[in-house]
């Protein structure tokens, strides 16, 4: 299923349900393929995704650490590593950033 998130805000985007899923857990909410953040939902559920992209941020230059480390070694060959939470949630950040600014809700699967 592919969603598409919208905001008075921001251009519109699409997630796909997996990656929304994904997104969901990480900032404490439960997984629904319509909704709406309020006004005043907002601030806190942004401050809850620029701690989980921070804390994915962080895991993310440990295995690359430890991938080149590897790499160095000879122990493995380069390849190309998964992306994370913090680029498939970049989307999203962005609009929650404009929505909360502009004062506006964000909705997605309406």
């Amino acid at each position: 299923m592919i969603i598409e998130f919208r905001s008075k805000a921001a251009g519109g985007f699409f997630m796909t349900e997996s990656v929304m899923r994904m997104v969901f857990v990480a900032i404490g909410q439960e997984f629904s393929s319509k909704g709406i953040f309020t006004e005043a939902q907002i601030p806190e559920i942004r401050g809850r995704l620029v701690a989980a992209i921070d804390q994915s941020r962080k895991q993310d230059q440990s295995r690359l650490n430890q991938h080149d480390e590897s790499v160095r070694e000879g122990l493995t060959a380069l390849q190309e590593l998964p992306i994370g939470l913090s680029q498939r949630a970049f989307p999203l950040l962005e609009m929650l950033t404009a929505a909360e600014k502009k004062k506006v809700p964000v909705v997605w699967g309406v």
